[in-house]
């Protein structure tokens, strides 16, 4: 109805014009030659031609000779001319109007295909930038669909991706509706969607060679139960793959789709079986990496084991055996001293216990922090004391005067600050110095938050290139003491920074400047609050 009533007024406006023309110019027949009467009309076929094609403009063109004839060549009000040199000019300005017209018809076609195109290329920017930009595929596909739905003025579209190798989809996401979806009518598109996904082929374009010529006309008396048109189904392909299927509904102004809205689906379509693609790819990539991760902590649990824990075990056992043998005898110094042994294997077995269990506490957010006010210093102390006397004397405390107060759980970060300063024992030659400074600090460069910074300095060899982050991975151990003498389990790191975490904060660790002796640097932000 819109299309007839639109070329209804095309046909009419050249009727209009050239009558209304006519009338103003027989005004001025005394003052106008004849012969410049035919140039008044030309503009009237060329406004026909530029706003409405070629039609109108030819029918234009053929009542301004008409009018000229008839009301400004003698005799007037017939279609006889006296002279017939007037024949000549009419054939002359026929020819002159139907050049014209097709001349601005050829004009006004190729400024709308320009027009087309742009607004073409600027739908496929925009859908390729989604595409780039947006990582969520729902959201990539609820962007598309409404793409398709704002441009070809589809009264729905939506997007079905495949599960699994069988064909039942599932309904993504599908943007703003123009015409709400009942249950019924969804039940039945998703039918349809399957038997196109089954049959790996286009639905709804009847008898047609080309995408769409039939499709808009086809009907099916169940959908909606007054025989609404069913619109297309696409079936999705991506790296031969079928991932799922597109479908566009009618137009609401129930037009065909024009070659360019078709190009524009087609092209929309290819963009969703990517998104689709994509999808999969990044899920399988997450769980190839999860898979990998989890044989990495199972062979690091195993070395764990196998070492850390059977280490301390085995010399418990062969201690507990010597003190049990029948007939032995021990004087007092030995049997002090297997004593002895056997109480620091079961500590250090018990560390290794108690981080396991503190980290796996952490992580699964059943440990969470009990802030209080504290002072870190006195936290520092409380550290400090945990340490054995001979290793306690390496450690040199530096806290600014007047440091303030933060909000902390006491014993989390005391376990942070001893696990801090028995690593920097460990991997550092006996008797060095370890320094720790306290002082006020504004995160600028994250929070922006007023807090303490906490840095832990020792006088190693520091640790590789590329193991900042690393180190704090759970069983990790950095790249130069992999293997190495020193033994360890890669858990106190990954703890200290679940703990800081868990407060609002940040750990990081470098090596020392270039200029300063070597060592590592491991440093903690607290806020205040």
């Amino acid at each position: 109805m819109r299309a007839a009533a639109s070329v209804t007024r095309s046909y009419l406006w050249p009727v209009l014009s050239v009558a209304a023309a006519t009338g103003c110019f027989s005004l001025l027949r005394p003052y106008v030659d004849k012969g410049q009467a035919s140039l008044l009309y030309l503009p009237i076929v060329l406004a026909c031609a530029v706003r409405f094609g070629f039609g109108p403009a030819i029918l234009g063109a053929l009542l301004s000779f008409l009018c000229w004839d008839l009301f400004f060549l003698p005799p007037f009000y017939t279609l006889a001319v006296d002279d017939p040199k007037d024949w000549l000019s009419l054939a002359i300005f026929l020819l002159a109007a139907v050049v014209t017209a097709r001349l601005a018809a050829q004009a006004r076609a190729q400024t709308q295909e320009a027009r087309t195109r742009e607004s073409e290329i600027e739908t496929l920017f925009e859908a390729s930038e989604t595409v780039s930009r947006v990582i969520r595929a729902d959201r990539v596909l609820a962007a598309l669909a409404d793409q398709l739905q704002t441009l070809c003025g589809a009264t729905r579209c939506l997007v079905f991706r495949r599960l699994g190798p069988g064909v039942a989809l599932q309904l993504a996401p599908d943007g703003a509706n123009e015409v709400p979806i009942d249950a019924q009518t969804l039940g039945r598109i998703a039918s349809l969607a399957e038997a196109a996904c089954a049959n790996d082929r286009v639905i709804g374009l009847g008898a047609s060679q080309h995408l769409w010529a039939k499709a808009v006309t086809d009907t099916d008396a169940s959908l909606g139960g007054d025989g609404a048109r069913i619109g297309v189904y696409i079936p999705l392909h991506a790296a031969d793959a079928l991932v799922g299927v597109l479908h566009v509904g009618p137009r609401g102004d129930s037009r065909p789709y024009s070659a360019l809205e078709e190009r524009l689906i087609l092209t929309l379509a290819n963009h969703a079986a990517v998104v689709i693609a994509r999808d999969r790819l990044t899920q399988q990539a997450a769980e190839a990496t999860a898979l990998r991760e989890a044989d990495t902590l199972k062979d690091a649990l195993v070395s764990l084991v196998s070492h850390e824990l059977r280490t301390p075990l085995a010399a418990i056992k062969a201690s507990v055996s010597g003190l049990l043998q029948p007939g032995a005898v021990w004087d007092p110094d030995a049997r002090q001293e297997a004593l002895v042994a056997i109480d620091g294997e079961a500590d250090r077995l018990s560390g290794v216990v108690n981080n396991l269990l503190d980290l796996s506490r952490l992580e699964a957010g059943a440990w969470l922090p009990r802030k209080d006010w504290c002072d870190l210093a006195e936290v520092a102390g409380t550290a400090l004391d945990r340490l054995p006397p001979a290793e306690a004397s390496r450690v040199a405390l530096e806290t600014q005067d007047n440091l303030p107060l933060v909000q902390a759980d006491y014993t989390q970060i005391a376990l942070v600050l001893t696990n801090l300063m028995e690593n920097a024992i460990k991997y550092t030659p006996s008797g060095s110095p370890i320094q720790v400074t306290m002082r006020a600090e504004n995160d600028r460069t994250n929070s922006g938050q007023d807090g303490v910074l906490v840095t832990v300095r020792d006088f190693g060899h520091g640790f590789a290139l590329g193991d900042e982050e690393r180190l704090f991975d759970r069983f990790y151990r950095g790249a130069k003491h992999q293997g190495g003498a020193v033994h360890g389990t890669g858990l106190g790191l990954a703890l200290c920074q679940a703990v800081i975490r868990a407060h609002g904060g940040r750990i990081w660790a470098a090596n020392a400047p270039p200029g300063e002796p070597d060592g590592a640097i491991f440093s903690f932000f607290l806020p205040k609050g």
